[in-house]
C-alpha cells in the first residue's frame, strides 16, 4: 500500500492536481463502491497490506497492540479470517484493502489485491456454489436471488455472507443477495461523490481504518465516523480520529456537547473518564464540501485498544457524547 500511495502522489503531482485528505486510501476506496443502499448507512475501510508491511501479525508480541486493526474492512468475516483460507481459498489478510458496507442482513464485503482466483473457485463450488450471472457479473452462489439457508456453516461464524460471491484475479466481493452485491461493486454514482461522506474522508484524512455510519433512526447528526491514523512504525502512540457531521442548525449544540464531554476529565457511561484512556483530546472544525464537519483527536495511552473510537461508536458511547442535554 506504501508504494501505491506514493505512486498515486507522483500521479497527482505531475497532472498538476493537489491531493485531498483521504485519497489514495479512504476516498479511493469509498469511490468503488454505490452511494446507494447500505454503503450508505454503513461504510468500513482497512487496509491489510499496511498491517502486513509493518509486521502486524500473530505471534508478534511487539505488533500484538495493533492486531484488531489489521482486520477493519472484514466486517462480519473478520473473526474468521484465519480460517477462510484453507476452506474457500480466500485470503483477505492478503489484500491491499478491504471494505465492509451495510448492515445485516444488507452487508456485502470487498477486498482487493492479488487473488488466487482459480483456487477460490475450485473450493467454493466443491462447497456446493453454482457458476450465476451476479450484477452482470460471472460468479458463484449458493443459493439463487435472495435465497438463504442460514444452515449452511462453510467455517464458524460464516453462513449467508458468501452466498453470492464475484471473484476476478484482483478482486473479490461477496454478500447475501444481490442488491448488496451490486452496490459493493461499484455504481455510476459512488460514495466518495456524495457530499457528506466525502467531506468525513476529509475530515478522518490519512487512515488505515475507518467506519462511517448513518444514525439510525435518523437524529440531528448526518454521519460519525472513526478512524485510526496510519503510524509509520509499532512504536508509535495510536492516534484516534472522531468525526461528527451534524446537521447545520444542529451545528454550535452539538459542538458545545461533544467538547464538554470528550475531554480527559470527562465521565465515561460506564465509569472512569477518557483521560484513563487518552490524556491529549483534541477538538476543531472541519470545512469540507460545503459541510463544517467536527473533529475530536485522540492521542491514546500505552495500555488502550488502538480501535478506541471504533469502540465508543459501537456501544453507543459515541452518540451519547453527541447527545442533546435533558
Amino acid at each position: 500500500m506504501r508504494k501505491v500511495g506514493v505512486a498515486l502522489t507522483a500521479l497527482l503531482v505531475l497532472t498538476g492536481c493537489a491531493q485531498k485528505p483521504g485519497e489514495g486510501g479512504l476516498r479511493d476506496a469509498m469511490a468503488t463502491v454505490s452511494a446507494e443502499g447500505p454503503a450508505a448507512a454503513y461504510f468500513e475501510y482497512g487496509e491489510p497490506s499496511w498491517w502486513r508491511d509493518l509486521g502486524v501479525e500473530p505471534g508478534s508480541a511487539e505488533a500484538r497492540r495493533w492486531l484488531p486493526a489489521a482486520v477493519s474492512g472484514l466486517g462480519s468475516l473478520a473473526t474468521a479470517a484465519d480460517a477462510l483460507p484453507k476452506a474457500t481459498g480466500l485470503t483477505p489478510a492478503t489484500a491491499i484493502r478491504a471494505i465492509s458496507i451495510g448492515v445485516p442482513p444488507h452487508q456485502a464485503f470487498r477486498y482487493d489485491g492479488d487473488i488466487q482466483a482459480d483456487d477460490v473457485r475450485t473450493k467454493l463450488t466443491a462447497l456446493g456454489a453454482k457458476p450465476r450471472d451476479l450484477a452482470g457479473h460471472e460468479g458463484l452462489s449458493f443459493a439463487p436471488g435472495n435465497e438463504i439457508d442460514l444452515s449452511r456453516l462453510i467455517v464458524p461464524g460464516v453462513t449467508n455472507q458468501l452466498n453470492q460471491v464475484v471473484i476476478t484475479d484482483t478482486q473479490v466481493a461477496t454478500a447475501s443477495a444481490p442488491d448488496p452485491l451490486a452496490a459493493v461493486l461499484g455504481g455510476d454514482s459512488t460514495l466518495a461523490d456524495n457530499p457528506p461522506h466525502a467531506a468525513m474522508a476529509t475530515c478522518l484524512g490519512d487512515v488505515a481504518a475507518a467506519t462511517i455510519m448513518a444514525p439510525s433512526p435518523a437524529t440531528t447528526i448526518t454521519l460519525y465516523g472513526v478512524g485510526l491514523r496510519r503510524p509509520s512504525g509499532l512504536n508509535d502512540q495510536p492516534v484516534n480520529v472522531i468525526c461528527v457531521l451534524p446537521s447545520p442548525s444542529a451545528t454550535a449544540d452539538v459542538e458545545r456537547t461533544l467538547t464538554t464531554r470528550l475531554t480527559p476529565a470527562g465521565n465515561m457511561r460506564d465509569g472512569g473518564t477518557y483521560g484513563k484512556h487518552s490524556t491529549e483530546i483534541t477538538h476543531e472544525r472541519v470545512s469540507a464540501d460545503d459541510h463544517t464537519v467536527l473533529r475530536a483527536v485522540l492521542t491514546l495511552n500505552g495500555t488502550t485498544n488502538v480501535m478506541f473510537a471504533n469502540q465508543m461508536l459501537y456501544r453507543g458511547e459515541l452518540q451519547t457524547l453527541t447527545a442533546p442535554s435533558g
